[in-house]
């Protein structure tokens, strides 16, 4: 698996991709599956040419277009179990006419397979537009031979109600109908109708079917059962001509599916004003907007800062003070990568990438019985014997365990993990983490120690290769009202802390 649950929920990817949701189940199962999924260059060079066509497009024709997957439905349930009901060829039939549509209005984007003679067959049976009505000369002669004595048969109920009405000068609303204790005896006498029930001098009758309208129904129902056996032939016919083109419904089927998820590609680029990315041996990111964020931000009226970074093989290490940013960065750019094996643009000014086999995030939460720090120690064993290429995002890596040991297991993981093929983002607070590691990144510094709102205190900016000791942690607890004699007592165990070292 490309991605786990575990890395979707931090990253928060549903709640990115929240306003771009696909119309067909087809693209719902896709992107809920992670089936489409760049393993290679060439994935990735064809599908961007087909997308910047894609987004190429006249804002009209892309409606017209959702337009139709909106309306087309899916045949997914009939192409694995069968179709056998009317219900089931009236949606191939709409299926395979939106198709149609589809394959006219994207051309020179999307492939469809050739589906004249499909259609000819189906319209044959059915009719050639998009309702369904099955027919046949057979069929036809038995819908007006049923229409006719239909009539006859209304007309010969007319005629025997309008008898009644005449001669005991009552009116009848139905074939049901109530009327006084005398009258219904001299109807139920004439054999007119029969009794359904009485009560207190009121009788409630129904009409009796007369000889001629008795004919009439025996031969309307050899007729329905004719049409029963002509309509179970047709549906016979229409099962061969879905089996003779299962196979040119199935590239249909991952048509339709390209089509739903390039349109949410289509949303999600003029949204969040993304840009097209690259493939390159680093991870790269250029002014980088997290739209969950951007949005608090502009929600709040606070500053928002893109994410500048170039990711090596080996360990990028980013440190920084709590509220920092660290853990927004991190998910910023786990979310960017996953977004590019997606086929999906990037909300920044530019971005690229490495393909590669598995994006993960070392978890703290899922071993069942285990503590944090073993579930940690779990996750990441399980992530690093992961073959092939690798993202690995790691928030905090040993700060659930003691600070001296944890300290020790976070340098011990930069110094074995600078060397590899894989790429890591490492969070830490720990000082030797940061002035071990080759690649470093800064993120959060005060820059208004005024500000009430502590959002409104801090820079998030990154700085590369800066190693800054900034001691921030004291400075926000003071600012956020931590007992002044708490924070003077920190400051005095810091600075014997100095003395001595």
């Amino acid at each position: 698996m490309f991605v786990d649950r575990d890395t979707l929920r931090f990253v928060m990817l549903d709640q990115l991709l929240s306003k771009v949701n696909p119309l067909t189940e087809y693209g719902k199962k896709s992107l809920d599956g992670m089936k489409c999924l760049i393993k290679n260059g060439e994935d990735f060079q064809k599908h961007w040419e087909r997308l910047v066509k894609v987004f190429n497009m006249d804002s009209r024709k892309v409606q017209i277009i959702k337009q139709h997957l909106l309306r087309m439905g899916s045949i997914d349930q009939q192409m694995n179990y069968g179709f056998k009901t009317v219900g089931d060829f009236a949606r191939l039939k709409r299926f395979v006419y939106h198709c149609r549509e589809l394959a006219d209005l994207g051309r020179d984007i999307w492939f469809f397979p050739d589906l004249s003679d499909l259609w000819v067959k189906l319209s044959d049976l059915t009719g050639d537009q998009e309702g369904f009505n099955l027919r046949s000369e057979k069929m036809l002669s038995l819908r007006k031979d049923h229409l006719l004595i239909s009539k006859e048969l209304e007309n010969a109920k007319s005629r025997l109600i309008q008898e009644i009405e005449s001669e005991f000068s009552i009116k009848l609303p139905d074939d049901e109908f109530t009327c006084d204790e005398n009258v219904a005896k001299d109807i139920i006498e004439k054999d007119f109708a029969e009794v359904v029930r009485r009560s207190a001098g009121r009788y409630h009758l129904k009409l009796k079917s007369t000889g001629e309208m008795l004919k009439l129904a025996d031969r309307l129902n050899k007729i329905e059962e004719f049409m029963t056996n002509e309509e179970q032939h047709l549906l016979s016919e229409l099962e061969k001509i879905a089996g003779e083109f299962f196979e040119v419904l199935k590239v249909c089927e991952m048509t339709v599916e390209q089509i739903d998820l390039d349109l949410c590609r289509y949303d999600f680029f003029f949204l969040y004003k993304c840009c097209q990315p690259e493939i390159s041996e680093k991870i790269i990111v250029k002014s980088g907007k997290y739209p969950p964020v951007k949005e608090f931000c502009e929600k709040n009226d606070y500053q928002y800062y893109p994410v500048d970074i170039e990711i090596n093989r080996g360990i990028t290490v980013l440190y920084g003070p709590n509220m920092g940013g660290k853990t927004t960065v991190l998910r910023t750019i786990g979310c960017f990568v996953i977004l590019f094996h997606m086929g999906f643009p990037i909300p920044a000014d530019a971005f690229s990438c490495p393909v590669l086999g598995f994006v993960r995030y070392v978890s703290r939460g899922n071993g069942v019985g285990l503590s944090s720090f073993a579930s940690e120690i779990v996750s990441f064993n399980n992530i690093l014997s992961l073959p092939g290429k690798k993202f690995v995002l790691i928030d905090e890596f040993g700060s659930t365990t003691n600070p001296v040991e944890g300290e020790a297991l976070a340098v011990a993981a930069v110094k074995c993990l600078n060397d590899s093929d894989d790429y890591f983002l490492f969070t830490s607070h720990y000082p030797e983490v940061v002035k071990i590691a080759s690649r470093v990144y800064m993120c959060g510094k005060i820059k208004n120690f005024d500000a009430d709102d502590p959002h409104r205190m801090i820079d998030y900016s990154i700085e590369k290769d800066i190693k800054s000791n900034q001691k921030m942690a004291l400075l926000l607890a003071k600012k956020l009202g931590l007992s002044e004699k708490i924070v003077e007592a920190a400051e005095n165990f810091l600075r014997k802390g100095e003395d001595s070292g």
